[in-house]
């Protein structure tokens, strides 16, 4: 009898444990319900940890991984605060520039989030279990919905399939222009994001699969092909092309780490491959949209001075008959000129770099400097023809282009230790991330997604949005605690 209620008690004492675990673990769902969830789902987390940490916050040493993350964000605020003094000394008090320093100050809650996450699973308050079975759910259930909302034009609750994007374009006068679109949203609605979101937790679902099914070789084989194909799948038919190319380069990676997957890896990339160039030959938007693609990134790596591409366009034609009746349609596919829209923005960030070199002009300021130089460029346009070549846009769309036109040559400098640090734990602890077992493949899982979004050819969204530093907080916490995943002694 006794024992009996020993036991229910430390179920009673271990219960909050289990439900901040659950707390956390759910956050690849708030991704999907939206930034405001995310937001809130962030906050209340927080208010969570500090209450099962209550002064440990306050009184842990903290490591140097720690401490050159925060000064990032120092560097942040400081480069905010002095582009606020410079504006307010010779332009006087605009509301932005308030809304840009507030922004800078809320920032920190990301630190704060990572420093509870970090603490959390110090004290084996928090494991990463449930996270890495919701994350694995998450990104095959999207996956299979875009699928299924490619061949029926709606998803599973019944959102419909965007296909074209339609507009007037006054240069073709009344005529109706189509832009082949070949995107699919799944539950994000208007916002086409759902193959970068699978790719943020494929290699979760991935390595999810080869656990279950570890003692069991044939089933493993077919399972982890089926999921890695639908997750292939799920990216190419969402028309994101970016996560894309960087799914197969992380399907890569696996293999050359060399896990006695090479197998389940080859057939899944063969099987890929025989799909997409079915679609490709039976769905003309897909093959252009691909083509495309290809182009644009040929000349933005290969071509730095040339910015001139091909965009394939179709535009619907009224057939009229002697008398001026309609009497039907027809589509003509056509090629445009167009300039590369990425490397425009990566030399508007140069440019916006220029005007403070070493501490950047502050968070969210892309958006401000872009237009306050345009006038300059425009007029030095007959000096310097290559001046004209430029694009404003709510950030440069690059991630370390971001960091060095807001944060300067510091901030830059600091994310660079930061990468060499990251470098330097992969070659130190390669041996023990590449054993089979639930944590190991948990870290092996982050480090990889890590790679993925951080690595420095891609296009991708704003660095200082909620959703994605809540991602990369997310994953890099998991890898900061490596030392607890893998077991390592920490003295």
């Amino acid at each position: 009898m006794l024992q009996a209620k020993t036991v229910e008690r430390k179920e009673i004492n271990n219960h909050p444990y289990l439900f901040v675990n659950l707390f956390f673990g759910f956050f690849p769902i708030s991704f999907i319900l939206g930034t405001l969830i995310v937001n809130v789902h962030l906050l209340l987390f927080c208010c969570l940890g500090i209450y099962y940490l209550k002064s440990k916050v306050v009184t842990t040493k903290f490591d140097f991984s720690i401490k050159i993350i925060f000064l990032f964000f120092l560097i942040v605020f400081f480069s905010t605060s002095l582009s606020l003094a410079k504006d307010l000394y010779f332009e006087g008090f605009e509301d932005l520039n308030l809304i840009r320093f507030t922004k800078s100050i809320l920032f920190f809650r990301f630190f704060l989030f990572l420093i509870i996450i970090y603490l959390l699973i110090k004290f084996n308050i928090l494991h990463f279990k449930y996270f890495f079975l919701i994350s694995a759910f998450a990104s095959v259930l999207v996956a299979f919905d875009i699928i299924f909302q490619y061949i029926f034009g709606f998803n599973i609750i019944g959102l419909t399939n965007p296909y074209y994007a339609h507009f007037n374009d006054p240069s073709f006068g009344e005529l109706n222009i189509k832009r082949p679109d070949i995107r699919n949203s799944s539950f994000f609605g208007d916002e086409f994001i759902a193959g970068g979101y699978i790719l943020r937790f494929a290699f979760f679902a991935i390595f999810f699969t080869v656990l279950i099914f570890k003692n069991k070789n044939y089933t493993k084989f077919i399972s982890t092909v089926i999921v890695i194909c639908i997750l292939g799948a799920g990216i190419f038919f969402s028309g994101n092309r970016m996560p894309l190319i960087s799914f197969i380069f992380g399907l890569l990676l696996i293999f050359i780490l060399d896990l006695k997957l090479k197998k389940i890896l080859f057939v899944s990339l063969v099987v890929l491959l025989i799909l997409f160039q079915f679609i490709f030959s039976s769905n003309e938007a897909y093959e252009n949209a691909y083509s495309s693609f290809y182009g644009r990134a040929k000349n933005v790596m290969l071509a730095p001075f040339n910015i001139t591409g091909i965009s394939k366009w179709e535009k619907v034609v009224e057939i009229k008959n002697s008398e001026g009746k309609t009497v039907g349609q027809k589509t003509i596919s056509f090629e445009v000129p167009f300039e590369s829209t990425q490397k425009r923005l990566f030399l508007t960030a140069i440019d916006t770099w220029k005007l403070n070199k070493i501490f950047g002009n502050g968070i969210k300021s892309f958006r401000v400097d872009c237009h306050k130089i345009g006038n300059e460029l425009s007029r030095a346009e007959e000096l310097y023809p290559g001046m004209k070549n430029r694009l404003c846009s709510t950030h440069p769309h690059n991630y370390y282009f971001e960091i060095l036109t807001e944060t300067g040559v510091v901030g830059l400098g600091i994310i660079s230790i930061i990468a060499l640090l990251f470098i330097s734990f992969l070659f130190k602890n390669n041996k023990f991330i590449k054993q089979i077992r639930v944590e190991n493949f948990i870290l092996l899982a982050a480090v990889i997604s890590l790679v993925l979004e951080t690595q420095p050819f891609k296009t991708s969204g704003s660095l200082f949005t909620t959703n994605n530093t809540t991602y990369l907080i997310l994953i890099a916490s998991i890898v900061l605690s490596y030392k607890k995943i893998l077991k390592i002694k920490i003295e």
